[in-house]
Order: C-alpha cells, then structure tokens, then sequence
C-alpha cells in the first residue's frame, strides 16, 4: 500500500477495487457487458435452420440471472427454531429479446411451441382453421388421440429438451471471464409487446425459462482472443489468474497428482496460479500440486 496512487493521496476505495491496477478486475461487472448463446436439441425441427443449433443470439435486450432458493426448512429442536437447508433450486432466468422484422426469435418460439403442443408438419401456431371454425369439434369428424392437434405431445428420450443450454457470458478482461450455464431450460412464459399508437418504442418478446440445472464456471476458450490475452499480460498477469480460477480448481480435481513450479515472477502461457500452505505456485495444463 502506498501513500500516492494514479488517483492522488491514499485512496481506500481505489485501493479495494483496483482503480489503479494495470488491468482492472476488482471493479463490479458492467450491466451491458454480457452475451447470450443457445444450444439447441440437434433432434427437433425448426422451420428455419439457417442460424444452427448453436449460435450467439445478438438481439437481445436484457438477461436476468438466476436466482436460488436453498429450501431452508425451520426446524424445532427444544423450542429452539433451527433452519435447515433441504435442496438447490435455480429460479427462473427472465429474457427480453427483440421483435424484429425477420422473426428470428418468433421462428424459434413458433418452432418450440410445435415441438411440444403440435404436429410436426403444422407446428402449433400454423393449424388449420378448420380446427376452430364449423361444428366439425362437436361430432364424429373430430380428430382424437393423437391425431387431434391440441394438447401436449409425446415426445422422444432424445429430444426432450428443446432447449439444451443456454450459456450468458460475461467477458471481463482480454484474459477472461465467467460463464453462466442453465441445462435442459423450459419455457415458462412467453409475453409479447404491447403496440401502441402513442409509444415510439421497440417491440421484444419477454420469456422466463426454467432450468434444471446451473453452472457457473470461467468463460470458454473460444470467446478468449490470444493476442489481447497476452498483449494485456505484459500489463498484468493477475488478469489471467483470475480468470483462469475454476480452471484450476477443475485440474486439481481431475489430476491430484503432478508436478509443480514454485512462483517466481511470470506466469507462462497456458499455466495459472495456485496458492498451496501460503505459496503460490505456477499449475500447468491438467497439472496439481503434490501432497
């Protein structure tokens, strides 16, 4: 700690969230910092495939995170009240996505909706008119089982989710980030805009869905660019341990063997920092300390 900074005199909020540091990463996420990836189910029908089953979805307005409910359940223990907690649930992640003039998130809801509630051919947003129109429902001409087209269908082991992943990510240095992944997510609700003739805004669609499950881990690889990584490490390279944390806390898990290089100054490419009994030491790729 010194007594000047680039701040001037000794600042203690400058100092806790790193406002002098070379590379900032101590200062809170920005808002509009984030992107959204889907992965979808490669078994069901789209009625357009051009964006593939995985792609970054770029008209988006805003994502919330979810949020987790650890079930704490009071328990009486001799009058005195104890909180227990039973399970982990993820609540609902909320997405506003553009309405926009080539339907590309109207495509992927038309092609969920006749995945579970509709035939393949019609989807449920394209049937025919006949279904609602004449007294065909009232007499023996009226489909049943599963030739009638409403309700939910069966669907196959292998395409159970339609929504297979959706990943938000959070890129917050050239060197990384973190990675939000909700698996096997189902729709809640959708909620369309409301036109009005005084409103000059954009329409969107809000949708809540429900994952199963949520993982929170560093960004991927891909989403990294190299040669700013190691532009930015000349910096700094805290940047890269940061970042690179759940990466090796997930190599000591797999590999709880290996060896190490006592910290020294530089951290080469491709390698993190891990404190073990008050040292630091350089882990390389699928490398842990010793015992």
């Amino acid at each position: 700690m010194g007594l000047t900074s680039n701040t001037g005199p000794y600042n203690a909020a400058a100092e806790h969230f790193g406002a002098d540091d070379p590379v900032m990463v101590k200062t809170p996420r920005q808002l509009y910092n984030f992107s959204l990836e889907f992965m979808l189910n490669e078994n069901v029908r789209m009625e357009d495939d051009s964006f593939g089953r995985t792609f970054t979805f770029n008209r988006v307005v805003s994502v919330t995170m979810p949020d987790f409910d650890y079930g704490l359940v009071p328990i009486n223990q001799y009058n005195r009240i104890r909180h227990v907690p039973t399970r982990m649930t993820p609540g609902p992640c909320n997405i506003v996505f553009y309405d926009t003039k080539d339907n590309q998130f109207q495509t992927m809801m038309k092609a969920y909706a006749g995945h579970y509630f509709g035939h393949p051919e019609t989807g449920a947003h394209d049937l025919d008119p006949v279904n609602f129109s004449g007294y065909n429902i009232l007499n023996s001409k009226f489909a049943a089982g599963e030739a009638q087209p409403f309700g939910a269908k069966t669907i196959t082991p292998d395409s159970r989710f339609y929504y297979q992943q959706i990943r938000i990510h959070n890129k917050d240095s050239a060197q990384g980030g973190r990675t939000t992944v909700l698996y096997n997510c189902m729709v809640n609700t959708v909620q369309h805009t409301t036109f009005d003739y005084a409103q000059s805004g954009s329409a969107s669609y809000s949708v809540s869905f429900q994952a199963e499950h949520v993982n929170i881990g560093v960004v991927s690889a891909e989403l990294i660019n190299a040669q700013q990584a190691q532009r930015q490490a000349l910096q700094s390279t805290i940047p890269g341990t940061v970042a690179n944390r759940g990466t090796v806390v997930n190599a000591i898990a797999n590999n709880p063997t290996g060896q190490i290089q006592e910290y020294v100054g530089d951290i080469p490419p491709g390698t993190s920092l891990q404190n073990k009994d008050g040292k630091s030491f350089i882990v390389e790729s699928n490398q842990a300390p010793e015992e």
